[in-house]
């Protein structure tokens, strides 16, 4: 019974990050598409700034997963 917890709490705390990351980045899509419909001539500027936050949220999920690695290996 402890194994099969132990095997349960490893596989969400890798589920955990995904499905936030994927939210967030969701969320981040969905914004800078209603800000590119009000303000069209601001696109690079809207662009860059989701790539950036994009990229922020994925990372923050691989740190996530990471973290998961080696809590289970301590």
């Amino acid at each position: 019974m402890e194994k099969v917890l132990g095997q349960l709490v490893f596989g969400l705390s890798y589920v955990l990050p995904a499905i936030v990351a994927a939210i967030s980045i969701g969320m981040i899509g969905s914004s800078a598409l209603k800000t590119l419909g009000r303000n069209p001539e601001k696109a690079s500027d809207i662009r860059s700034m989701m790539i950036t936050a994009i990229v922020f949220c994925d990372s923050l999920a691989i740190i996530g997963i990471i973290v998961a690695i080696i809590a289970k290996f301590l």
